[in-house]
């Protein structure tokens, strides 16, 4: 299922669309906003997989609410009748760039390119750790974690304030976690490097890691060949 938010200032075209994508059953459609300040709003309290999204609207336009998305980033479909951004809307990386009155036809050729690069994206996302307790599950989505060290035969995973227990060692965890950007810097402890901000060597070879929330951890000597290389290669996701 495509989760799809609508964006248009006139009802009307917020309705044709709403027809035309009726023929659609994989495309579910989660909201929609008259101005794009209601959309900020709505992708704020939930994410989308992609916006049809107007681009001359009052008050403010969609290239630039475009420009300003934050990850998870939707895909985006611009339907408009102004020809002369068609340039700029593929700047900012939109799937398509679909001329009012909509066609069908038209239409169904842009989602189709929207399927395929959400079929792609899917396919290089890591799947999420998943932490059972008691009963319940919590996915954890990779770029939320912090990194992980060891309490007894658990792992713990910190995730800003919270702490997650996962039945699962360090070594098979740093095994499994190292093409998503995850780094061993101790014995018992890998870092996601994403959240690492900066290093602060000691006399000793050991250095300190401080990460995006000021958390402070030990990088020790041996592992820190293996940390600069990981720091400077892509995460092979």
């Amino acid at each position: 299922m495509i989760r799809a938010l609508l964006v248009d200032d006139v009802p009307l075209a917020r309705d044709k669309l709403r027809h035309l994508l009726a023929a659609h059953c994989d495309i579910h459609i989660s909201g929609e906003a008259s101005d794009i300040a209601q959309a900020r709003q709505l992708l704020a309290q939930a994410p989308v997989d992609l916006v049809l999204l107007d681009i001359q609207m009052p008050g403010d336009n969609g290239l630039r609410l475009a420009e300003q998305l934050s990850a998870p980033t939707p895909l985006i479909i611009f339907t408009t009748a102004h020809a002369e951004h068609a340039v700029a809307s593929y700047a900012v990386g939109a799937v398509d760039y679909l001329l009012k009155p909509l066609d069908a036809s038209r239409l169904a050729l842009a989602l189709d390119r929207a399927r395929q690069r959400l079929a792609r994206d899917r396919i290089n996302t890591p799947q999420p750790l998943c932490v059972r307790n008691a009963g319940s599950v919590t996915y954890i989505a990779l770029h939320d974690i912090d990194y992980i060290d060891n309490a007894g035969h658990y792992a713990c995973v910190h995730v800003g304030r919270q702490v997650h227990l996962l039945r699962d060692s360090i070594g098979r965890l740093a095994e499994q976690l190292a093409d998503a950007g995850f780094i061993q810097i101790q014995r018992a402890v890998i870092v996601n490097r994403a959240r690492v901000r900066t290093l602060e060597p000691r006399r000793n070879g050991d250095a300190t890691l401080v990460l995006i929330d000021g958390t402070s951890l030990p990088l020790s000597r041996m592992y820190r060949a293996a940390f600069d290389a990981g720091m400077q290669e892509p995460a092979r996701t």
